[in-house]
C-alpha cells in the first residue's frame, strides 16, 4: 500500500523533493529515501540527491 501511494504521488507531481514527499505521506525522510532506493533499482523512478523524478515506468510500477 505504501509503495502504491508513494508511486502515485511521484507520478502525479512528476518530480518531488524527499522532504515534501515525506510530509505528504506522513512519514520520515529516511523511510522515503529507503523506498526511493528500492523503486529506483527497479527503474520506476530516478533519484538525484534529494529529488525524486517520475519515469515512464512509474505508472506501471503501481
Amino acid at each position: 500500500m505504501f509503495r502504491n501511494e508513494f508511486l502515485r504521488i511521484v507520478w502525479e507531481k512528476g518530480r518531488i523533493d524527499i522532504g515534501e514527499l515525506a510530509t505528504l505521506l506522513n512519514t520520515t525522510e529516511d523511510l522515503v529515501e529507503a523506498e526511493a532506493s528500492v523503486c529506483a533499482a527497479h527503474g520506476w523512478i530516478r533519484l538525484l540527491d534529494s529529488l525524486i523524478m517520475a519515469t515512464p515506468q512509474t505508472d506501471m510500477g503501481r
